[in-house]
C-alpha cells in the first residue's frame, strides 16, 4: 500500500514541480536582471556637485507597458532622485555620455528637472530604462 501511495504522490508532485519551475524560471531570471540593472545604476558615479537624496533603495520596477503603449515585451526601470548644483545642460551632458548597460540592451536614460529650491541646487529625477521581448515571463504577456 505504501508503494502505491508513493507512486501516486510522485505522479502528482513531479508534474506540479516541473510546471512550477517552467512558470517561475523566467520570473527569477528577469528579477535577477532587474537587480543587476539596479546595481549598475548605483555603481555609476554621480556627476560632480551632486548627491543622491533617493531612499536607501531607489525604485526598481519591472513589468509591462511601464512607459505606455501595448505589446508583448518586458520593461525594466530604475528611478532615483538627485540633488545637484549643476545646470540642467551640464546634467544632460553628463548623462548623455553615461553608458550604463541595461538589463538586455544599452540602457536609455531620461531626466526630469524640478525648479531650484530655496537652498540652491535642484532636484533631478533620473530614470534608467531597458526593454525586451517577453520571452515567457507571464508578467509581460
Amino acid at each position: 500500500m505504501r508503494i502505491l501511495w508513493a507512486t501516486l504522490t510522485a505522479i502528482v508532485l513531479v508534474p506540479l514541480a516541473g510546471g512550477f519551475y517552467l512558470i517561475m524560471s523566467p520570473v527569477w531570471r528577469d528579477n535577477a536582471r532587474l537587480n543587476d540593472l539596479r546595481e549598475r545604476v548605483l555603481a555609476h558615479p554621480l556627476p560632480p556637485n551632486t548627491s543622491g537624496i533617493y531612499p536607501k533603495d531607489p525604485e526598481a520596477t519591472f513589468g509591462k507597458n511601464l512607459t505606455g503603449g501595448s505589446g508583448d515585451y518586458c520593461d525594466y526601470r530604475v528611478r532615483l532622485t538627485l540633488q545637484t548644483a549643476l545646470s540642467e545642460e551640464e546634467i544632460r551632458t553628463y548623462f548623455r555620455e553615461a553608458k550604463i548597460p541595461g538589463a538586455v540592451h544599452q540602457a536609455q536614460i531620461s531626466l526630469f528637472f524640478e525648479e531650484e529650491g530655496d537652498a540652491g541646487g535642484r532636484r533631478v529625477i533620473v530614470e534608467v530604462y531597458d526593454s525586451h521581448d517577453s520571452d515567457w515571463d507571464w508578467r509581460c504577456i
